[in-house]
């Protein structure tokens, strides 16, 4: 069988993985060994019945059913980790890297692919605040309802909310226009990953990067739990990526990544991602080996 692989753009060999919902297949590409959803919803769909706000919750409510035991664990382990590390903010913590690029007085100009209701950016801005660094908040939301609710509050933070798929929606900011791009479990949900990964590629700043998290197809728990691991979403989730696939990903897109031991560990169900334009990734790495050149020969 062949289809159009969503990472590379072109079409490749698949074959059917054993992970599969009613209509909707799991292909792997013979190529890459990226996993995916061989028929994805359509964006106008995304819009409606298969809009986040739905399957969210419809997802919480089927696995209560099915897992009442693991579903309560689950829960009690998020509040306890939220109870224990109430402050903790992986994408902020990998963001302040731009502050030290940044020219001080410079506002940091965020945009959030997925944005929901603009808590993500609500938090950025309290927490950027707190070290003195302004942001411009922007966004952008396929969901009707929440795109409005967030526009509402990142216009009283002196930024904006774009109404569309993240495709349309990045073709409609100018070319290095933003500084740090967040997508918090969203890329998982797009169909044209290569596509919006290249447009997001004119659009950032030079030094400007990309922080990303999304569900760790290669983590030991998917391994163990097979379909019923808990990144498996139907239809929703179109990309199953790893960090090898992730960083095929970037490669083809015209980026580099970037992965701390604590941001991929084969023990979570999720991990993080740095990208950087190819050029700034191999700047950054070579001014860093200068410096560390220099403290050798001293």
């Amino acid at each position: 069988m062949e289809l159009l692989c969503p990472i590379l753009g072109r079409v490749t060999r698949v074959r059917p993985t054993a992970f599969r919902s009613g209509e909707w297949q799991v292909v792997r590409c013979e190529e890459t060994g990226f996993v995916f959803l061989a028929n994805p919803p359509s964006y106008e769909a995304l819009t409606s019945e298969h809009a986040w706000e739905v399957t969210s919750a419809a997802e919480k409510e089927r696995r209560k059913s099915a897992e009442p035991l693991l579903s309560k664990l689950s829960l009690a382990a998020a509040r306890l980790k939220l109870r224990l590390f109430p402050r903790r903010n992986r994408f902020f913590t990998l963001a302040q890297q731009l502050c030290a690029v940044l020219p001080d007085d410079q506002p940091m100009r965020i945009l959030d692919i997925g944005c929901a209701a603009a808590d993500l950016l609500q938090d950025l801005q309290g927490r950027f605040a707190a070290v003195g660094r302004g942001i411009i908040p922007l966004g952008i939301e396929v969901s009707a309802h929440l795109a409005r609710l967030a526009h509402e509050t990142c216009a009283g933070m002196g930024g904006r909310v774009v109404f569309a798929n993240a495709v349309d929606g990045a073709g409609q900011f100018g070319a290095e226009s933003v500084d740090l791009v967040i997508m918090s479990s969203f890329l998982e949900h797009e169909a044209q990953p290569l596509v919006l990964l290249k447009k997001l590629h004119r659009v950032l700043s030079r030094d400007g990067m990309v922080v990303l998290k999304v569900p760790n197809f290669a983590c030991v728990n998917r391994v163990l739990r097979g379909g019923r691991w808990c990144g498996f979403r139907y239809p929703d989730h179109v990309n199953y990526f790893t960090p090898t696939t992730l960083r095929r990903l970037a490669l083809e897109s015209g980026f580099e990544v970037s992965q701390g031991f604590l941001d991929c560990l084969p023990t979570s169900d999720t991990m993080y991602a740095v990208l950087r334009k190819a050029a700034a990734a191999k700047s950054a790495a070579g001014s860093d080996a200068s410096v560390a050149s220099q403290r050798r020969a001293a």
